[in-house]
């Protein structure tokens, strides 16, 4: 069993991951140029590789047994 402290990082892992895939679909929808404007389209779709890189990898490191 895991200790609560370890369950609550976990756990702010996961919701760290999918508020990043959750802003990596808007950016890939075109919605968040609503709130960001962005020079080139080169940059969204950096931004948007890069957050669900970053969102993917949060949610594993919050299922991993290490």
């Amino acid at each position: 069993m895991k200790s609560f402290k370890r369950l609550i990082q976990d756990s702010m892992f996961i919701l760290g991951g999918m508020i990043a895939v959750y802003i990596a679909y808007i950016t890939g929808t075109g919605e968040i140029l609503n709130y960001v404007h962005f020079a080139d389209p080169l940059n969204e779709m950096f931004f948007c590789m890069a957050s669900l890189s970053m969102g993917v990898g949060c949610i594993i490191a919050g299922f991993s047994k290490a």
